[in-house]
C-alpha cells in the first residue's frame, strides 16, 4: 500500500506528530495502528459512517484540537488514507504500507516498536470493532474458513501470546514460533488481499440484495385506483386496500 505523499507529504506528517501529541488521549492510535485500523474499516462488508469510527481511533475520548481548522486538517488526512485503502481494496492490489514494512529477525515484528506490531494491533482493534457486522454476513463454512485464515495472519504479530494460540490452534508446534513468523509473513500480503477482497464481495452482494428488495416492495405497490388483484371487480381502495381494524 503506497500512499500519494506527494501530494501532501507535510499533511501525513502532521497527522502522525498530532496522533503521538502527549495532547491526544491515552490509547490513542499511532499513526501505522491508525493504517491497521483503517485497513479494516474500508474492508468492511457493511459500510460504517467516519462519525461512528473516527472517535475510536482517539479511544472515544476527545481528540483536543487545538481548533476547528486544525480539526479538520486532521480529519481530512485521515479520510485521504481511508479513501487510498478503499480503492486498493476496490482495484484488489492491498499490500502493507511501506512504513510497515516488516523487520529482520521476523521475531523482532512482535516488539512495541515494530512498525508491523502497530499495524496489526490497530488491524486487530478495527476487526474487533466489526465484528459484529462480519459475524453477520459470514455465514457459509467456505467464508468462514477464509476469514479465519486471514485473521490469524493479519493479527499474528499484534500479540506474542495471541500468536502462540494460534500456533497451538493450529497444532504447529513441530516449527518453532520463528519458522512460524516467517511463514506468516510469506503470506502476509496475500492475506491482506483476500480480507479486502471478501470484504467486497460481501458488500456488493447485500448492497445488491437491498436493491432487489427495494424494486420488489415497489413493484408490488398497487394504485387505489385499480381493480383488486383478488378478482373482485371492486376497486382496491374498495376492497383488499381498505386498512384493517385493529381491535
Amino acid at each position: 500500500m503506497i500512499f500519494s505523499e506527494k501530494t501532501s507529504p507535510e499533511a501525513f506528517d502532521r497527522l502522525r506528530s498530532f496522533l503521538e501529541s502527549t495532547d491526544r488521549p491515552v490509547d490513542t492510535f499511532s499513526y501505522n495502528e491508525l493504517l491497521g485500523f483503517l485497513f479494516t474499516i474500508a474492508s468492511s462488508p457493511e459500510m460504517i459512517p467516519p462519525s461512528d469510527w473516527v472517535p475510536v481511533i482517539f479511544a472515544n475520548d476527545e481528540a483536543n484540537y487545538r481548533d476547528s481548522d486544525e480539526a479538520n486538517t486532521i480529519i481530512e488526512t485521515i479520510m485521504i488514507i481511508y479513501n487510498q485503502c478503499n480503492q486498493q481494496i476496490v482495484d484488489g492490489n492491498a499490500v502493507l504500507p511501506l512504513s510497515c514494512a516488516p523487520i529482520s529477525p521476523p521475531m523482532e515484528n512482535f516488539s512495541d516498536e515494530s512498525p508491523l506490531h502497530q499495524w496489526a494491533n490497530g488491524f486487530l482493534i478495527g476487526h474487533s470493532y466489526l465484528e459484529d457486522v462480519w459475524d453477520a454476513v459470514v455465514q457459509e463454512e467456505e467464508w468462514e474458513d477464509e476469514l479465519d485464515s486471514c485473521l490469524m495472519v493479519l493479527s499474528f504479530f499484534a500479540d506474542i501470546k495471541l500468536a502462540e494460540a494460534y500456533q497451538e490452534d493450529a497444532r504447529t508446534e513441530e516449527r518453532s514460533m520463528e519458522q512460524l513468523a516467517e511463514s506468516v509473513l510469506e503470506i502476509f500480503d496475500e492475506a491482506m488481499a483476500s480480507y479486502g477482497r471478501m470484504g467486497r464481495a460481501l458488500y456488493l452482494a447485500y448492497l445488491e440484495l437491498d436493491q432487489d428488495d427495494q424494486e420488489e416492495a415497489s413493484a408490488t405497490y398497487i394504485d387505489p385506483d385499480e381493480p383488486c388483484p383478488c378478482g373482485s371487480e371492486k376497486l382496491f381502495s374498495k376492497c383488499c386496500g381498505i386498512p384493517k381494524t385493529i381491535h
